[in-house]
C-alpha cells in the first residue's frame, strides 16, 4: 500500500512492472501522451476500482501512464501472485471475466458515443459513464449537501477525455447547466438530473 500526492506518477520507476493497482481512496488517472505532447485521459478510477486487468496477461504492450488524480492511497498487487491465487481458486476467474466484460462494454459505449453522437451528447454521455462506472462513488461522489453524484473533474480533464478544446467543453457544460442536468463549481460537476442527462446523452 502506498500513498501518492496529487499528480504523482504511479509506477514511475518501472512503467512495465506487472502489477494490479487497487484504489483505496482518492482517484487514479489512466492516460497517455502523444509524441506531440497531446494528452488523452482514458479513465478515472475511484475507490474500490482495480486496474489494469490487462497486466494479468504476459507480453502486453503498456501504452498508458498512471497518475494520482488527487491525493490517493493505492495497493500494488503483483500480477503473478494474483494469478496464483486465481489458479488455486478457479471460480474466482469468473469474477475477473465479468469485470473485464463490464469494462469492455463501457469502452464500446464510449467509442460509439465518440463516433456517432453530437458534441453535446458526447459530453453528457461521458459524465453519465463516470457516474455509472463508479456507481455513484467516483472521485468526490457524495460530498457536499446537495443531492446527486459529484465528480471532481476539471474542464481540462474532461477535454482530455473527449479530445476537445477547453473552450468547447466550457460551452457544452454551460448548456448542460442551463438545461438543468448538472451544476458546476470549481473543478466539480454535480449531476442534478440524471434522467435528463441520460436523454441528452441518447440524443432524445
Amino acid at each position: 500500500m502506498e500513498r501518492y500526492s496529487r499528480r504523482t506518477q504511479v509506477l514511475a520507476h518501472d512503467r512495465s512492472r506487472r502489477e494490479l493497482l487497487v484504489v483505496v481512496s482518492g482517484c487514479l488517472e489512466i492516460s497517455s501522451m502523444s509524441t506531440h505532447g497531446r494528452k488523452y485521459v482514458n479513465a478515472l478510477l475511484g475507490p474500490g476500482q482495480v486496474a489494469p486487468l490487462v497486466r494479468l496477461l504476459e507480453d502486453v504492450p503498456l501504452p498508458y501512464d498512471y497518475h494520482a488524480h488527487e491525493d490517493s492511497v493505492i495497493i500494488h498487487l503483483p500480477s503473478d501472485a494474483v494469478i496464483a491465487v486465481l489458479d488455486a481458486e478457479p471460480v474466482l476467474w469468473r469474477d475477473v471475466a465479468k469485470l473485464g466484460l463490464q469494462r469492455q462494454r463501457l469502452s464500446i459505449v464510449l467509442l460509439q458515443n465518440q463516433m456517432l453522437n453530437s458534441i453535446h451528447g458526447r459530453v453528457a454521455a461521458t459524465l453519465m459513464s463516470l457516474v455509472h462506472f463508479y456507481n455513484g462513488q467516483g472521485p468526490g461522489a457524495g460530498e457536499g449537501d446537495d443531492a446527486g453524484p459529484l465528480v471532481r473533474l476539471s474542464q481540462n480533464d474532461l477535454a482530455a477525455m473527449l479530445g476537445l478544446s477547453r473552450q468547447t467543453i466550457n460551452k457544452e457544460l454551460g448548456r448542460l447547466v442551463e438545461e438543468g442536468a448538472i451544476d458546476m463549481r470549481y473543478k466539480r460537476i454535480r449531476i442534478v438530473d440524471a434522467e435528463r442527462l441520460a436523454r441528452i446523452a441518447a440524443g432524445t
